[in-house]
């Protein structure tokens, strides 16, 4: 009988790390002080890119197009929407945003704490 490879193992899906936070996009699970929360794949495409850009403004232009991809014509509110409900998952008070931080009439910006 043939064996059958499932495919390439993969040793290390974390594709994105800054200090206790880390972002496994592979799996869509971020890890943030000890603390497993799951991501929905949109959500972890966000904070992957945040966090590959970490201190630099990303427009939400450039999200969308990196996230959604270059042939999305939806409303810039949904990014809104998905960095709220990431906040809630990665913020230690969300009312109050310390890593994922809005720079008015731009964009967001990942802060490392």
């Amino acid at each position: 009988m043939r064996r059958h490879s499932a495919g390439p193992v993969v040793e290390s899906s974390i594709l994105a790390r800054s200090g206790e936070l880390c972002v496994e996009l592979a799996n869509c699970e971020v890890h943030h002080s000890g603390v497993l929360a799951r991501l929905t794949r949109l959500e972890a495409r966000t904070l992957y890119f945040l966090l590959a850009n970490a201190g630099r403004v990303l427009t939400r232009d450039v999200l969308i197009d990196r996230v959604w991809g270059p042939n999305y014509y939806g409303d810039t509110k949904t990014l809104d929407v998905h960095v709220k409900r990431l906040r809630a998952k990665v913020e230690n008070d969300p009312g109050h945003p310390a890593r994922i931080v809005t720079v008015r009439g731009v964009g967001y910006r990942y802060e490392k704490v």
